[in-house]
């Protein structure tokens, strides 16, 4: 068999959700010597914001428990359950903290209604009723240093395995219960 070298050859790359499609062609006639589809996988293991679309989980026992008509009243108002549902796109791999997608660092009330083009003091009410009905939980950082929020693990969480068990906690003796509790398993650590 002769191996035929090419000199010069154009190589084409389209992207594609996480995949590259390539091409080699002869630049001299250009036939398509070479294609194939090249899977992106350079993110951490698991860690499915780097695989393209992930998801953050509902339980939706307990969400039809917050939105039914049928309780004795209902648990959220519409603004409430808006801003609910907007604080899901911020919620935090292995951790109920309310994060920056970017940063990954913990947001403040300010740094939430400015990420989600919002007024600021209409989301700190709309915030303080969600921590009054137990949907979000607010951590107090104190010395002057702007408070973080957490959403309730028994509504929504993104991840298989929660970084530290001790958040779970802070939802036990919340303002909302929920009809099934939900429980998480400690992330692992990796050996270096």
């Amino acid at each position: 068999m002769e191996v035929t070298v090419k000199k010069e050859v154009i190589v084409d790359y389209k992207k594609s959700g996480n995949t590259i499609h390539q091409v080699i062609t002869d630049a001299e006639t250009g036939e398509v010597l070479d294609q194939k589809w090249i899977t992106d996988n350079k993110g951490k293991p698991g860690k499915k914001e780097n695989r393209g679309a992930y998801f953050v989980k509902l339980y939706k026992t307990n969400l039809i428990q917050i939105v039914s008509q049928k309780a004795k009243e209902k648990k959220l108002d519409l603004n409430e359950a808006g801003l609910l549902f907007m604080l899901l796109a911020l919620t935090g791999w292995q951790t109920p903290y309310i994060v920056h997608p970017e940063t990954k660092k913990n947001m403040s009330c300010s740094e939430i209604a400015d990420f989600l083009h919002l007024d600021r003091k209409n989301v700190g009410n709309l915030l303080d009723r969600l921590v009054n009905k137990g949907m979000v939980s607010k951590v107090v950082n104190g010395n002057g240093r702007a408070n973080n929020y957490m959403i309730n693990t028994n509504v929504a969480f993104w991840g298989k395995t929660i970084n530290d068990t001790n958040h779970l906690d802070v939802f036990k003796n919340c303002p909302y219960i929920p009809d099934v509790t939900i429980k998480y398993r400690k992330t692992p650590k990796k050996n270096k």
